[in-house]
């Protein structure tokens, strides 16, 4: 049955995707994604896609892994119902202790586990994690492929920088609300930069790193008594350097996470993703958080020398690498939190205004999970354990001072 609730998801990554995606299973067709430049143009296009099924505890374990479970069951069903392949697969995952390369470096390696075409010194090893519990996806194919299943269901997707909201004060007439101006507060439009506005019941921010930047939305509406603008200002953004080498690589299901001993002293821990279409994707080098991002997704300004040094890690792992072309320089911003929890649920505040952001390295493991429960949250009220944790009413700070 189609449910008539017309929603507003503004930001067209995996986030974004997966909560378009859940909501359209569940019987929601009037469904609009707003997105600045192109779906997945950011951390969702330019993400490793590493999954791990156990690698967190408490509430965030479960869900983590609930969300681990159902990319494997969404893979195979993108196959076998749409004919979308998002490269996913299983995994046995790595931990590489490796000295850069001295004149002095032994060069044996006795590392009999590991594939041949690993040619590195390794002086010491682990599994983390194998085909059970580890996996990977290519996060843009994925992004991708259901913002399309949202598409040929009725939903639409609009280019356009959002700038604002259009609010509502629902106005009540108790013995306790004297001057009929208390909440609840909802939007009612979704302003859009030299477009008309889009009218919704429910809106969704799904912005990512740039979450921050919608808080003005909230902080400059005389309609609002209370603050609620810094559940938005916890958010900023970890700017994160990588590189694909294309094609006709080793294609073996590993990945390896790396404490690599650079001659100066510093231990880096770059990450390195084969994939099963012959790329090899190697990422690293995360730098502090910050609010002060370009624009768009599309104009991470890169750091040549970063990617430079990863090619050369790459390529001191793998020797077979040396003659290979890196035909991907990358560089963006994955979001994150103020207390290193995800902020998911309803806005503190306001009526029908909530948001999804702040996974950090984990947004595409966690997006199917976080769908999943905030479209349960929506259209039935019912809050995850994970979610209480998530709720981005910690955040609200009252500025109004009660007599």
């Amino acid at each position: 049955m189609t449910n008539p609730t017309r929603i507003c998801i503004i930001g067209g990554g995996i986030i974004g995707a997966s909560i378009a995606f859940h909501l359209s299973e569940a019987g929601c067709s009037n469904i609009t994604i707003v997105e600045r430049t192109n779906i997945a143009c950011g951390a969702s296009g330019r993400a490793g896609g590493f999954l791990a099924k156990n690698w967190r505890t408490g509430a965030e374990g479960k869900f983590s892994e609930s969300s681990f479970l159902a990319h494997n069951e969404l893979a195979e069903r993108l196959k076998n119902e749409f004919s979308t392949d998002v490269l996913y697969r299983r995994l046995t995952t790595y931990n590489l202790s490796v000295d850069e390369i001295t004149d002095k470096t032994k060069k044996s390696n006795d590392s009999t586990s590991l594939p041949k075409w690993i040619t590195a010194n390794v002086h010491q090893q682990e599994i983390l994690g194998n085909e059970d519990t580890t996996a990977q996806v290519h996060p843009g194919l994925l992004t991708n492929a259901l913002v399309k299943i949202v598409e040929n269901r009725g939903g639409r997707v609009v280019i356009g920088k959002a700038n604002g909201f259009l609010f509502e004060t629902i106005t009540t007439h108790t013995e306790k609300d004297e001057h009929h101006q208390t909440s609840p507060i909802r939007a009612v439009k979704l302003l859009i930069e030299d477009q008309d506005p889009i009218e919704a019941d429910i809106f969704i921010l799904t912005m990512g790193p740039w979450t921050y930047q919608a808080a003005p939305w909230f902080r400059d509406a005389m309609v609002f008594k209370e603050n609620i603008s810094h559940q938005l200002d916890a958010i900023s953004g970890v700017k994160a350097h990588s590189i694909v080498f294309k094609g006709n690589q080793p294609t073996e299901p590993y990945a390896f996470f790396l404490a690599y001993q650079s001659n100066d002293g510093k231990v880096l821990d770059p990450e390195i993703y084969p994939r099963s279409n012959g790329d090899i994707y190697v990422c690293g080098f995360a730098e502090q958080q910050s609010q002060n991002l370009v624009d768009s997704g599309n104009s991470v300004p890169i750091d040549e020398k970063s990617c430079d040094h990863l090619r050369q890690i790459a390529v001191q792992i793998s020797s077979t690498l040396k003659d290979a072309n890196v035909e991907i320089k990358q560089a963006c911003y994955l979001p994150q939190s103020n207390d290193g929890n995800p902020l998911i649920g309803r806005l503190y505040g306001l009526n029908n205004v909530y948001i999804a952001t702040g996974h950090s390295c984990w947004g595409i493991l966690n997006s199917l999970a976080t769908g999943a429960q905030l479209t349960q949250l929506i259209l039935k009220g019912e809050m995850s354990p994970f979610l209480k944790q998530c709720d981005p009413a910690r955040f609200f700070r009252r500025t109004t001072t009660q007599k």
